[in-house]
């Protein structure tokens, strides 16, 4: 600490423009940096650089602490580094800050910096002297969430998540980043000390208030007691059908060993039948496990022993590919546009009934049906009624319904003998699949699974927009059939209510990431599986172009502030709600577009989104998403199943979805939308197609072809940097008549349909731009 205090204090006294940290520190009554707005000059030492993955660099000296908010300065330093830097003083929710940096300069490297030990209220109640300070907090003897319950793990949403530490009864909150490795981590063994940054988020003044500590990293915990290393990041790579790979993260350089056994039920004694270890002390550890069968459930732990002791992971669950086909059929009940075919035309208008019925009577050993509403469609009672007569064994989980009533086909199957778990008087059993033949588990040609947003009803069936996707997988099969057996309460054909689970009861007991025929597919449950931060995430990680969607019910705040962020940063963002959601003072649907009287309004989007109600009888009973539909390139993405967005769906009910990283499916999913979005009312075109990924040397706009054209016309044009891309149309005054294209776009020749059916008969122009500067203009001719 000496050497850093003299190595300061010599180079302040070098440079006399540099001031103490302390001096930009000094504030108002109401916590207003006095020197707000000039720019400074400081020198301090990096405490924190690149661990939240946003541009915050944390420094301090000797008389305080400070943060650089700024790309370029956060890109160019890292921890220990001794930096100069110079910018102006602003404020973020009482958060004294440089932005923007103007000049910064590495003076020396690995210089060290000891943190501050202080106590929970010290930060608390005098957090503006710690303010960007390292400190370290000792003996932590407990963890709560805001809401005060006990929590044995840092499970983050969005950027991250608040928590409190307690040492006793004194407290202070923690911020855990999603983007460190802390996040989704075991909290761990109590006693433990911990050392984090001290920041602020504080939304009005005076700005004294909201201190919270900021841990880095694992590295940032010390267990006391020899309990080895902190364990994170724990995650299955490379599925294969004989083979996995598990990867996880250790504080320390420590060993490795994997532990693990096949999972027949959820209600077998787990005692780890094979193990493998590697004796390399690292801090990254991955270890492949060979000798597998194919298309199983695998529970596994992990462990590594440093010099302190043992760190050892909770229960995992891993799985491997099985020999199936993989095949994928989806279908629609109402029209699709298969102008907007990549190769396969959607199957729109389809019959569910006429399919459901080919399945269920190709069954042959087992029919496992978890359904929210079944009713009017007596051809599927007697096909299931009838698979039981031939041998088929069939259970059946079920939703309370009002007063405790069943549907009359529900009573018809269980006078015929089936067997049925119902969840109880609570919130809704809201799935939608079926399992066949999966429990044979002699062969991996036989099982489907069905799932999708449709009940089995007649309305449902044909007069309500709907989707169903079914898959025939071994494996994704085994995974819904230990999530219907959580709600049976056993693994035989015997239901067990005592110990059958329902909602928030249900443990999250599931592989979720699959290899199907080497497509990557994501399947999560709710509410165990966290499944709102779950889209959240594909949204965040997955969108390069857009984000589309069709829902009956979306109320939930979290994915769609996810897709604002998009939206804000220039991707296309479309929905299409059921009309109700018009009406409705908790659906997103106004706030999207702008209007007041919305739920999660705070703020208002602006400008609007590209989103409708729908106007067609019945209901709009979707609930997908598609991510990046048209761009093969960005690797698409369809999230689909049982799940609204929805704080319902979240929290309470039993539900379903998927997520299949497909070009194929998410064309098809798209034909689909781009119906329900012109039956909703949108015209702006959908069909950006990216014709090559070869990178041009020029940006380039070609003549429309046709021109003149009624009432289409297909623009081309080239993109030769990554960068915001707009393709706008005007008539001849100059109104903007269409947004052909707005948003980032790697270097590619792509070609967009303008769609003039709207128009009158004249002369329009189309315009290219790139980041902001206008590449060219052309002129194209409407003729009615």
């Amino acid at each position: 600490m000496k050497k850093v205090i003299f190595f300061l204090l010599m180079c302040v006294s070098v440079y006399a423009q540099v001031i103490p940290i302390d001096s930009l520190r000094r504030q108002d009554a109401n916590g207003v940096p006095l020197l707000l707005g000039q720019t400074v000059t400081v020198r301090g030492v990096v405490t924190m650089s690149q661990e939240l993955g946003t541009p915050l660099v944390y420094l301090q000296d000797p008389t305080g602490g400070t943060i650089g908010y700024d790309v370029a300065f956060w890109t160019g330093t890292n921890d220990k580094d001794s930096v100069q830097v110079t910018g102006v003083v602003t404020q973020f929710n009482g958060l004294t800050e440089f932005t923007p940096v103007s000049s910064s300069t590495v003076l020396a490297t690995n210089i060290p910096y000891t943190p501050r030990v202080v106590t929970c209220s010290n930060v608390r109640l005098n957090g503006e002297t710690y303010e960007a300070q390292l400190i370290r907090i000792n003996g932590v003897t407990a963890v709560h969430n805001t809401s005060g319950a006990n929590v044995t793990q840092w499970s983050t949403s969005g950027s991250g998540t608040n928590y409190r530490v307690l040492v006793g009864n004194d407290s202070v909150e923690i911020r855990i980043y999603s983007s460190t490795n802390i996040a989704n981590s075991p909290v761990p063994p109590f006693p433990f000390d911990v050392v984090a940054l001290v920041s602020q988020f504080d939304a009005s003044a005076p700005y004294t208030s909201g201190y919270q500590i900021l841990p880095r990293s694992l590295s940032d915990f010390y267990t006391q007691g020899g309990s080895g290393p902190l364990l994170s990041s724990i995650s299955y790579t490379n599925i294969q059908q004989t083979s996995v790979t598990i990867n996880w993260q250790s504080s320390t350089p420590s060993n490795s060993k994997v532990r693990w056994q096949i999972a027949d039920s959820n209600y077998q004694v787990i005692a780890y039948t094979d193990s493998v270890s590697d004796g390399a002390n690292v801090t990254t550890h991955s270890v492949t496990l060979t000798g597998l069968q194919p298309g199983k459930i695998y529970y596994y732990n992990v462990s590594s022993t440093d010099g302190n002791g043992t760190g050892t992971s909770p229960q995992q669950y891993f799985c491997t590919q099985s020999a199936s086909s993989g095949a994928i059929n989806v279908y629609f009940n109402r029209s699709v546009d298969t102008l907007l075919s990549s190769g396969e035309n959607a199957l729109g208008n389809t019959n569910f009934q006429t399919k459901l019925l080919q399945r269920i009577n190709a069954a042959q050993y087992s029919l496992d049906i978890a359904i929210y509403s079944f009713n009017d469609l007596n051809q599927i009672r007697d096909a299931i009624i009838n698979a039981k007569i031939r041998g088929v064994k069939i259970r059946l989980v079920y939703d309370y319904r009002t007063n405790g009533t069943n549907q009359q086909l529900v009573n018809d199957l269980l006078a015929a003998g089936i067997l049925m778990s119902k969840r109880p008087n609570a919130d809704f059993m809201h799935n939608k699949f079926f399992i066949f033949d999966y429990r044979n588990f002699t062969s991996a040609t036989d099982d489907w699974l069905w799932t999708g947003s449709t009940n089995i009803t007649n309305e449902q069936l044909f007069d309500d927009a709907n989707n169903v996707i079914e898959i025939q997988d071994q494996t994704l099969a085994a995974i819904y059939t230990r999530e219907f057996e959580e709600m049976w309460g056993s693994a035989n054909e015997i239901p067990i209510p005592s110990r059958a689970k329902f909602g928030p009861q249900k443990s999250d007991n599931t592989p979720h990431l699959l290899n199907i025929a080497g497509k990557r597919i994501e399947v999560y449950f709710s509410p165990s599986d966290n499944p709102s931060t779950r889209i959240e995430d594909v949204i965040n990680t997955q969108t390069d172009n857009s984000v589309f969607f069709s829902v009956l019910a979306y109320t939930r705040c979290n994915i769609m502030n996810r897709m604002k962020v998009k939206y804000d940063a220039g991707k296309n963002v479309r929905g299409v709600f059921d009309d109700s959601e018009g009406s409705s003072s908790s659906s997103v649907y106004k706030t999207m577009k702008g209007l007041t009287g919305g739920g999660c309004s705070n703020p208002l989007w602006s400008p609007p989104a590209d989103v409708w109600l729908d106007s067609r009888a019945g209901q709009l009973h979707h609930k997908y998403i598609i991510i990046d539909a048209f761009t093969p390139a960005s690797s698409p993405v369809t999230i689909t199943g049982s799940y609204n967005f929805s704080n319902n769906a979240t929290f309470d009910n039993d539900e379903n979805f998927l997520v299949i990283y497909d070009t194929r499916v998410a064309n098809l999913y798209l034909q689909e939308f781009n119906m329900r979005y012109r039956d909703g009312g949108g015209t702006n075109p959908i069909g950006i197609t990216q014709l090559s990924n070869e990178m041009p040397t020029e940006f380039m706009l070609y003549q429309n072809y046709p021109n003149p054209f009624n009432p289409s016309s297909t623009i081309k044009y080239q993109v030769a940097n990554t960068g915001l891309i707009k393709l706008t149309v005007y008539d001849v005054v100059g109104r903007e008549v269409s947004k052909l294209v707005n948003e980032f776009q790697n270097s590619g020749t792509y070609s967009v349909d303008f769609e003039g059916a709207d128009l009158t008969s004249g002369i329009y122009f189309y315009t290219l731009e790139a980041d902001g500067v206008r590449i060219d203009s052309k002129k194209m001719v409407l003729v009615k």
